[in-house]
């Protein structure tokens, strides 16, 4: 019977009712000239209009991975959470789940407002929920910007975020980046020659450097922000951890020119693809507009059982846990970098808290990525997150989302190669 339903679908067999099956007079065409062409499997030929962008290869597995902004998904309380999905369906009402809540559901947003007022000082701001950060970040540069237009961002920085605005057709101004963060003197000379109109910048943790933008720079920046009416992307990735004090406060608490990006793939798991836009009240509707176009809205189910957990006060126990477990490997990774320190010429800069730490190993470090991946080692060099796409000597080396046992055989690792390597080398000459 579902053979001869397959049939009638298809359109080769007729169903007369409460009688038989019967061939259609009306069977598809399968031997003209026309079907032939159409079966002869040549590629189409489409014109693409947009730059494409190379994808990344996380799904590249590796043995062990020191990926420079992942959590540890081996801690994440799934047992937990599980059952606050489960309560979250068991108590939605149905209007929830319908279209609507362009913007988030209400009960996440409060949520979310009251975490970030006690976290992060933030208030005073319209909240809007997205998919991710990066879906955040496309709808402030489409609402704001023209194609054309001049947009500031570190020479150092997140690749992907870059490849999105070239497809807007942004001018893209790479800003140089050094110990104090983004160089606010070299950003008010481009201001000047290029007419900026808006900068994205990472001010807590700076990607890839981890460097916090100096107090000094911070209030240069929210003057010229201020003077040139000029949006601030701000995106704060990973807010929660930090270690050696307490985090500064977003640039976004002082000045409504900085428009707030924030995600919980650090805190949650990357696939929970929950991020938050904190704005200007005057902001709120365009950017729902653009999240009404791009993806309508955002997943009701995620929101719902997320925003229970945070009511519970389950969601603040497992960021403190997270916290300190990441704490405890942030000064893991620092003694073993020590001992590679006293056989080898590495230097790194001390953050104060992120994820990882970039180390300089004085070669080139995409050979030694190479090397270490042949090894089943994944590292991420500097020339993924340099704009002009050049080799460096940094290595973002991730402590997160790896273990004691991990940390001490991924260094020990790296120590090896960077021994044969100055053994090569010295051979040479």
């Amino acid at each position: 019977m579902n053979a001869l339903q397959s049939l009638v679908a298809e359109g080769w067999l007729e169903a007369r009712e409460k009688s038989h099956y019967f061939v259609s007079d009306k069977t598809p065409i399968t031997g003209s000239a026309k079907q032939k062409n159409l079966n002869n499997h040549k590629a189409p030929k489409f014109r693409l209009t947009k730059p494409g962008y190379s994808l990344r290869h996380e799904n590249d597995r590796h043995r062990i991975e020191f990926w420079g902004g992942q959590p540890d998904l081996r801690l994440f309380p799934m047992n937990e959470f599980r059952l606050i999905c489960a309560d979250a369906l068991k108590r939605v009402k149905p209007e929830l789940l319908n279209y609507g809540s362009y913007e988030g559901l209400e009960f996440f947003r409060t949520q979310v407002a009251d975490y970030f007022r006690r976290s992060r000082a933030l208030t005073d701001k319209s909240y809007l929920i997205t998919n991710g950060s990066q879906e955040g970040i496309y709808l402030i540069a489409q609402a704001l910007l023209n194609p054309g237009d001049a947009i500031a961002v570190e020479a150092k920085g997140y690749a992907p975020v870059w490849g999105l605005f070239e497809n807007l057709g942004l001018q893209i101004v790479p800003i140089a980046v050094d110990e104090e963060g983004l160089n606010t003197e070299e950003l008010e000379k481009a201001i000047a020659n290029k007419k900026i109109k808006m900068v994205y910048v990472t001010p807590l943790h700076q990607y890839p450097t981890t460097v916090t933008l100096s107090p000094r720079r911070r209030q240069h920046l929210l003057q010229l922000a201020e003077r040139h009416q000029m949006p601030i992307l701000e995106d704060d990735y990973d807010h929660e951890c930090h270690y050696l004090s307490p985090p500064p406060a977003p640039l976004a608490t002082q000045s409504s020119y900085a428009i707030y990006i924030a995600s919980f793939s650090k805190i949650l798991f990357p696939g929970s693809r929950l991020g938050v836009i904190a704005c200007h009240e005057s902001l709120l509707k365009p950017l729902t507009e653009q999240k009404f176009l791009v993806s309508r809205q955002t997943d009701a189910i995620a929101q719902l059982a997320l925003a229970a957990w945070m009511k519970d006060g389950g969601f603040e126990k497992h960021v403190r846990r997270m916290t300190r477990a990441y704490e405890k490997r942030f000064f893991l990774m620092q003694q073993h970098l020590l001992q590679l320190q006293q056989e080898h010429d590495v230097s790194w800069y001390q953050p104060n808290g992120g994820l990882c730490y970039w180390v300089n190993l004085k070669t080139n470090s995409r050979i030694v990525a190479e090397e270490a991946s042949q090894k089943g080692l994944f590292f991420q060099n500097e020339k993924s997150s340099d704009f002009n796409n050049k080799d460096g000597t940094h290595l973002r080396i991730g402590f997160a989302c790896v273990n004691e046992n991990e940390i001490a055989e991924g260094i020990t690792t790296l120590g090896i190669i960077l021994k044969k390597r100055r053994l090569k080398t010295s051979s040479l000459k």
